[in-house]
């Protein structure tokens, strides 16, 4: 089904001009696998298979029973296929996506949203690579991947900015004296931005989140102080990392893994990619409750409100993937996904509809993608509404 969408999505570029080089040449590659490839691909960008925007409209708010016949007696007037309103839900939910790119599937995906989303993507947009930087005299540094100093100076440590990356570096007469000096990076709901610690640690910061450090590390244990979601691959030099996040510590050697702490979350979950951590719980006065080390795969989630550690085995790309620029929801309710999309689009959002808080919903999606065409597939695949009042994002 990914594959699907994705073919999909890269017609509906192609027509609207904004194809990239390597899109299109993913494009020419599914072409040339088979003559019905080409078929259905000149048969979905032929203009006279084209209905106007206002058309697939009202087919969509007529009787779903009539839908597809509709749009094939438009389409392909020869060809007529009729479905019952059941057997039509499950093909919508299942197949109705690669069915239609030979009917013009690139008008339903590329279409506006309806009247009330009309104005969204004018105004919420996806997120970026941009942060804010906190010396440690107070003083900020507003940083994006267009526009950004090249070289900031802290004390003896110089910090070089390149493409949405900061680079720390420290002389090694100069690393005493500014052990305990902190900066702290802070990405903004919708941004995010890379990190390269002074001991060779790589960071990625997700949307939303902080993340305190030192400009430089001398003493016999490297710790970080993390709110919110960050990626981790930590350089092994003998002495221990730790992230600290509330009551959470995650304590590595050299290892790679994900460890996500919102606040505004029920659990803290630290997902183990490579190598080995040991996730602590610590009371209020900082005495340990419970330990849990995790070997590669294994995700130990603390729910906050018993101070309790799980482990399970999961699929680590799926808790990684926003590092490859990807969105993905695996059965989650609505309520996670809104939340997730929030962070990384800044939006408000409130539920009129309690019930379909419960709805759930599995997608893999970029996370360039335009919000008005991810609410429009929530609204396809779910029994949900959506409405934009007065900068609110409102689920019915």
């Amino acid at each position: 089904m990914d594959n699907n969408f994705q073919i999909a999505n890269l017609i509906v570029r192609k027509i609207r001009g904004s194809i990239t080089p390597d899109e299109q040449a993913d494009l020419n590659s599914w072409i040339s696998q088979s003559p019905d490839h080409l078929n259905l691909y000149n048969r979905a960008t032929d203009p006279k298979n084209q209905l106007s925007r206002l058309e697939i409209y009202d087919l969509f708010d007529k009787d779903k029973e009539k839908v597809w016949s509709s749009l094939e007696d438009q389409l392909f007037p020869t060809k007529t296929i009729q479905f019952s309103t059941q057997r039509f839900l499950r093909y919508a939910a299942a197949i109705l996506l690669p069915v239609l790119i030979a009917g013009g599937a690139w008008l339903i995906l590329s279409r506006p949203a309806p009247a009330t989303l009309a104005d969204l993507d004018e105004v919420i947009h996806p997120g970026s690579q941009k942060a804010l930087l906190i010396l440690s005299d107070g003083g900020t540094v507003t940083l994006n991947s267009e526009a950004a100093p090249d070289e900031i100076r802290e004390g003896g440590t110089t910090i070089r900015n390149n493409r949405s990356m900061l680079d720390y570096f420290t002389s090694e007469r100069r690393r005493d004296r500014i052990e305990s000096t902190y900066n702290e990076l802070r990405t903004p709901r919708g941004g995010g931005y890379q990190l390269k610690l002074a001991d060779g640690t790589q960071v990625w910061l997700n949307a939303g989140s902080s993340l305190k450090y030192p400009v430089s590390f001398n003493g016999s244990t490297r710790e970080v102080f993390l709110e919110g979601e960050a990626f981790f691959d930590v350089t092994q030099s003998g002495s221990p990392f730790v992230v600290h996040s509330g009551n959470m510590d995650v304590r590595v050697m050299g290892t790679s893994f994900n460890v996500t702490a919102y606040p505004d979350e029920d659990a803290y979950r630290t997902t183990l990619v490579e190598g080995k951590v040991m996730v602590e719980v610590l009371s209020d006065n900082g005495a340990s409750i419970e330990r849990q080390e995790l070997a590669p795969n294994d995700q130990a989630v603390l729910e906050l409100a018993r101070s309790a550690i799980s482990v399970e085995e999961v699929n680590t790309s799926y808790f990684t993937s926003w590092m490859r620029g990807k969105i993905e929801f695996d059965n989650e309710n609505l309520d996670a996904v809104m939340k997730r999309l929030a962070r990384w689009y800044d939006f408000e959002y409130r539920f009129e509809n309690s019930e379909a808080m419960g709805y759930h919903f599995t997608a893999r999606l970029d996370r360039d993608a335009s919000i008005s065409s991810i609410l429009e597939m929530l609204e396809m695949t779910t029994e949900v509404k959506f409405e934009y009042r007065k900068g609110t994002v409102v689920i019915l």
